[in-house]
C-alpha cells in the first residue's frame, strides 16, 4: 500500500492511498498532472469505530533543551486522541524515542501540551 501525494505550484491537490502492484502504481503516477510523491505505509493499526461527536484534538510540543533557553524543537498534531489515552501515555510514546524536531536526528527529552489560547 502507497500513499501518492499530488502538488500542482508547489500545493498540494490531493492525496491518494493505493493499493497496488509496483507497475500499477507507476502506471497511476504516469496519469497525474504536476509533482506526484510516493510514500510507503510502514504500518496500519488501530480499530474501526463510530465516528465520535467532537473529535479529541491535542497538540504536543517535543524537543530537546540544547542550553542557553535554545530549543529545538517542533509541534505534532493527534487529530483524535484515543479517550482512554492521556499526556502521560503520549509522554511515554515520545520522550527518548521521536527526533527532538524534524532536522535532527536528536530523541525528544520533552513532550509539553500546546493549548488554544481560545480554551478555558
Amino acid at each position: 500500500m502507497a500513499l501518492l501525494r499530488q502538488y500542482i505550484n508547489g500545493v498540494r491537490i490531493h492525496s491518494v492511498n493505493v493499493n497496488a502492484s509496483a507497475d500499477d502504481l507507476n502506471a497511476l503516477k504516469a496519469l497525474m498532472e504536476g509533482k506526484v510523491e510516493e510514500w510507503e505505509t510502514k504500518a496500519t493499526g488501530g480499530t474501526a469505530t463510530a465516528m465520535p461527536d467532537v473529535l479529541n484534538k491535542v497538540r504536543y510540543r517535543i524537543g530537546k533543551k540544547v542550553g542557553n533557553g535554545v530549543r529545538k524543537s517542533c509541534v505534532i498534531t493527534i487529530h483524535h486522541l484515543d479517550p482512554a489515552k492521556n499526556d502521560d501515555d503520549v509522554r511515554n510514546a515520545v520522550i527518548g524515542k521521536f527526533n527532538a524536531n524534524w532536522y535532527v536526528d536528536e530523541n525528544a527529552e520533552y513532550c509539553e501540551p500546546v493549548y488554544n489560547r481560545n480554551e478555558n
